[in-house]
């Protein structure tokens, strides 16, 4: 009885531990990312993944994966990835989507560590998070629950929902370490709910910055719900910018809302023109990478045509320039 016992409990532990959607992963000491510095520039990404569109999750991830490949291939990598509306558990016929695309990019070659924070839903039932894929070396991850928020997905149903932010402290040989962070604030919700979500964000990253590390480079990147040509969002995007970051695709193009008629659709990130995973008529700017105290030297949105749609959302890609 006790040998079968004792073989019931390693069967569990091996199944517990492949379930886990945050695994440990081992780095080969300090290489890790090492063709940062040479480049002299930091890649990242951030994409809302749409948790709704389950069926067809694996071919739009595998476009992801492409693309991610693609730049790899080119010389000019994906070094962070931040994802927001990650997927999980049985209704969802998956473990973990950012698993998903982490197994992707190994099936090519290509290696990323992984931190997942789930924000919502019923563990072993159905769970949406945000997760940050990264090349370079990971130190730690530490998260932070914003208050439940009333959101209002459809008519007259409200639901009480909660966001997270979430930083992992990276470590680029040759540079020094960035803390990176990725949120994804509330969308059918009071605008003022908003900008509370983003003054307790900047609180939390100012804290931590100061009581912990000092001065160091950061990075705020994610869904942010919040178009500054809607006058109730502006506050959101203010606040941020008083706070001494730098809206990288802004800066980049030297534009102002960047997704309007006036200053052209080029930066609309939501709901861009024939994107076949949403029907509202007006595109918006509402997915974000922020900057402190680096540079930019480039800024894109990508996944915005009929070849390359992965989403509702399409990404912003921004390159950061590094010096030691």
């Amino acid at each position: 009885m006790i040998s079968f016992n004792f073989a019931k409990c390693v069967i569990c532990l091996t199944i517990f531990i492949m379930l886990v959607p945050n695994p440990p992963m081992v780095w080969p000491g300090e290489t890790a990312c090492a063709d940062a510095m040479d480049r002299g520039f930091l890649n990242v990404l951030t994409i809302n993944l749409l948790f709704s569109e389950i069926s067809n999750r694996e071919d739009r991830l595998a476009k992801l994966a492409d693309f991610i490949a693609e730049h790899e291939d080119g010389g000019d990598p994906v070094d962070i990835v931040l994802l927001q509306e990650v997927v999980g558990g049985p209704l969802s016929g998956t473990i973990n989507s950012s698993l998903d695309l982490q197994r992707l990019l190994a099936e090519q070659g290509i290696t990323y560590n992984l931190r997942y924070r789930m924000v919502n839903g019923m563990p072993g039932v159905l769970v949406v998070g945000n997760a940050i894929l990264s090349r370079c070396q990971i130190i730690f991850t530490i998260a932070k629950t914003l208050p439940f928020v009333s959101e209002e997905p459809w008519r007259d149903v409200t639901v009480s929902l909660r966001r997270k932010i979430m930083m992992s402290r990276i470590k680029i040989p040759g540079f020094g370490k960035i803390n990176v962070y990725n949120t994804h604030l509330c969308a059918y919700c009071d605008p003022i709910d908003r900008s509370e979500q983003t003054w307790l964000i900047l609180e939390f990253i100012d804290k931590l910055e100061d009581m912990v590390w000092g001065e160091n480079p950061v990075i705020l990147g994610g869904d942010f719900n919040a178009d500054i040509n809607i006058v109730n969002d502006i506050p959101v995007h203010e606040l941020i910018v008083n706070s001494g970051f730098l809206d990288s695709y802004a800066a980049a193009n030297d534009c102002g809302d960047c997704c309007s008629e006036e200053n052209g659709y080029e930066g609309c990130t939501y709901a861009v023109h024939d994107n076949p995973f949403t029907n509202q008529p007006d595109p918006e700017r509402i997915d974000y990478i922020f900057t402190r105290d680096l540079q930019i030297e480039d800024s894109v949105v990508v996944f915005n045509s009929d070849v390359d749609w992965v989403s509702d959302h399409s990404g912003v890609l921004t390159k950061i320039r590094l010096s030691p």
